[in-house]
């Protein structure tokens, strides 16, 4: 289930990548508005479906920056969106040679209920939080796949440029998650990463 406040997310997503992707041609821009649309589409559904499927609910926001340093202390007062902030201050900064795709992060909950029910314990692990990370990841793999055999290049390689970089254990990225959760799906997923790059940049 999507709420009103994760779709307000998603839009803010979508203009702000749109955005990084065309700083240098603003001609791409509509057409970006679109692929990357379509690629949250097939990303959100991808987690949505493993998330129900470990029986846990989650929930998309735009990446935030609140911790600074490994002290107890080291927090800011409030959260700073840097989902919006980052590729902005890169596109101005490197004139669109830098682009930054990472702008989303996600919050997942055990559903207490659900668990009781069918398992007669309540239990949501790392691992549960890790496989509904990747899921996102691997849905981009299957719509880069989906769309060169459609004929749309560069929706490909946008899905495979938008999975590498959520990939990156950072912060609230999907790949800080999969890499505490479990490290071989984390070494799986940044190897078909480099194998998805190396297509990309093989492509017109």
């Amino acid at each position: 289930m999507i709420t009103l406040k994760e779709i307000g997310a998603l839009i803010l997503a979508v203009i702000i990548l749109s955005f990084s992707n065309s700083f240098i041609d603003y001609n791409l821009f509509l057409s970006s508005l679109v692929f990357f649309s379509i690629i949250l589409v097939f990303y959100v559904a991808g987690k949505k479906f493993v998330a129900w499927y470990v029986e846990s609910e989650e929930e998309i926001k735009i990446l935030t920056f609140q911790r600074y340093g490994i002290y107890e202390r080291s927090y800011l007062k409030t959260k700073v969106p840097i989902g919006l902030i980052l590729p902005f201050v890169l596109s101005i900064l490197s004139l669109g040679w830098v682009k930054w795709f990472g702008v989303l992060e996600s919050e997942v909950r055990g559903t207490k209920a659900r668990a009781v029910r069918r398992h007669d314990y309540y239990s949501f692990t790392e691992w549960h939080l890790a496989l509904v990370s990747a899921a996102g990841i691997l849905a981009m793999f299957i719509l880069a796949i989906l769309a060169y055999l459609a004929n749309y290049p560069e929706l490909s390689k946008l899905a495979i440029y938008f999975a590498v970089f959520n990939m990156i254990p950072l912060g609230g990225l999907d790949g800080l998650k999969v890499f505490f959760g479990s490290r071989p799906l984390f070494t799986i997923l940044w190897v078909l990463n480099i194998i998805g790059l190396v297509y990309a940049w093989m492509l017109p």
